[in-house]
């Protein structure tokens, strides 16, 4: 009889041979982007294990070039490193870079790619977002999301005058932020300490502490159907705890929807998607069924706390370790709004505080290496051929540190935003990307930079923030996902400043 047994060694001697055949076979075809050798089905481990890739990326691209490859397990990756190959990717070829690549908690949290944010591009997502974007416009028409802002921030700036000890500045930032996206998506306005918004706002830190670098599941997905991991296990229940909360708020607002009658976004998106109806287009309304605005309105509330409260909290941390800024940015308010309060109508007279925004957004990494994209068609950037359905990554992070753009990149400089007369400067800054670019370009962008902006102005028309006595500023930072930085913990004190 013959022994037809093969042993371990064999089926993976015979595995790697195959991949190295493949990988040839590959590299005659197309002239791909290089970068550091990788194992077989392990790929760059040191790399992508680390919190900090974004950083080792940079390093790699120095020797490599801006156009970088990186295996993530078995899965070959690009990273893009610097403003011009960006662009080439993201707007010269916009269409060719639009897809998504799947991921499997990715798929969990958007039932399926139902959402915008990592849906691929298709004629569904164009329209999804279309009406998304529709929603948006009809949310900002009139005063709706300055009264939100001021009446929110009033509650937790009463609130943080009651402080008499030192602080957690982000204790606060977070709940003001996300009573704020429960009032622009909800419509609800809550008492400071109402235990569902706490709860929520739990169940969001919990997501990104406990998963914020990934689950094994993500590079292995068939793991999940033979021997899920208790780390997925337990996603699969906090995510299923989030969507049970914003279906509920969606029912309820089909339930006493009234046409023409606009009380939040969600009741936005119930419009911009009648309107749509009235033109129509019943074959692609069909594919845009209410999972597809639930998820709309996941995306909406989750990118906005996210990158709303860590901004803040980096805005607050910069105010407190450049007193000097901070003095310059009341002595406009005061020049500017008086005795009043900020508004929307003095957002074009606030150029110190929108260039202190748009430093603060250069260097308080929230984005990290961003949203992955994927090539729909064979493309090219930087030279390099990039084959369809590969996974590139904007490195926002070295893009804001490139020293080729940003003189001194490792200093807090608002000034470099503006003109000789102290405005600031018509078109942004080189190299300066934070809300991505593209067909990708964040949605919500639009109703960010707004709110950002009055958060500020009303933060600082108040009080004056200071660190404790005998406290200096920490300069390092945490890690709390792939790429994505928040100053160490500190506390603030707080004065309010003598009204005009």
């Amino acid at each position: 009889m013959i022994d037809v047994s093969i042993n371990t060694q064999t089926v993976l001697a015979g595995v790697s041979i195959g991949l190295v055949v493949f990988y040839a076979i590959k590299r005659m075809r197309y002239r791909l982007p290089p970068g550091p050798w990788s194992i077989p089905l392990v790929g760059n481990y040191s790399v992508y294990t680390s919190v900090e890739v974004h950083k080792k990326a940079m390093e790699l691209s120095k020797k490599y070039g801006p156009v970088l490859s990186l295996s993530f397990g078995p899965k070959r990756l690009i990273i893009l490193n610097n403003i011009d190959v960006v662009l080439e990717a993201m707007v010269k070829r916009k269409a060719d870079f639009a897809g998504r690549p799947k991921f499997t908690s990715g798929d969990l949290f958007t039932e399926g790619g139902k959402d915008i944010v990592l849906s691929t591009y298709s004629p569904t997502w164009k329209l999804h977002r279309k009406i998304a974007g529709k929603a948006l416009r009809h949310y900002l028409q009139g005063d709706l999301l300055e009264n939100m802002i001021q009446d929110n921030m009033n509650k937790f700036l009463n609130k943080m005058a009651q402080e008499k000890d030192p602080f957690c500045a982000r204790d606060y930032i977070n709940l003001m932020v996300f009573h704020q996206l429960y009032t622009i998506c909800f419509g609800e306005k809550r008492t400071v300490d109402d235990p569902e918004v706490k709860g929520f706002l739990k169940l969001d830190e919990d997501l990104l502490n406990e998963f914020g670098t990934g689950v094994l599941e993500d590079l292995f997905p068939y793991f999940k159907d033979i021997y899920p991991t208790a780390k997925w296990t337990k996603l699969v229940d906090k995510i299923g705890e989030v969507l049970a909360i914003l279906r509920a708020k969606f029912k309820e607002h089909l339930d006493t929807f009234e046409p023409g009658v606009n009380r939040d976004f969600i009741d936005s998106l119930l419009i911009a998607r009648q309107e749509a109806e009235n033109e129509g287009d019943e074959a692609a309304l069909e594919k845009l069924d209410d999972t597809h605005l639930v998820q709309t309105i996941s995306d909406i509330f989750f990118a906005g706390v996210d990158s709303t409260r860590m901004t803040m909290d980096w805005f607050v941390y910069f105010m407190t370790k450049h007193p000097e800024i901070q003095s310059k940015c009341q002595e406009e308010i005061d020049r500017v709004v008086g005795s009043g309060m900020p508004s929307m109508k003095n957002r074009n007279d606030f150029d110190l505080i929108e260039a202190c925004l748009f430093e603060t957004m250069r260097m308080g990494n929230v984005a990290g290496l961003g949203v992955p994209h994927k090539t729909i068609c064979d493309s090219e950037v930087g030279g390099y051929d990039i084959p369809k359905g590969t996974t590139v990554m904007i490195n926002h992070w070295a893009l804001h540190h490139d020293p080729k753009y940003w003189k001194d990149h490792e200093s807090f400089d608002p000034y470099r935003y503006l003109d000789e007369n102290g405005k600031m400067k018509p078109t942004r800054p080189d190299s300066w990307l934070p809300f991505s670019a593209g067909r990708r370009v964040c949605l919500g962008e639009t109703v960010a930079k707004p709110e950002l902006l009055l958060m500020c102005a009303n933060l600082l028309k108040r009080f004056e923030i200071r660190l404790p006595d005998g406290i200096e500023a920490n300069p390092e930072y945490r890690m709390i996902g792939f790429g994505v930085e928040l100053p160490s913990e500190y506390k603030i004190v707080v004065t309010e400043r003598v009204k005009n």
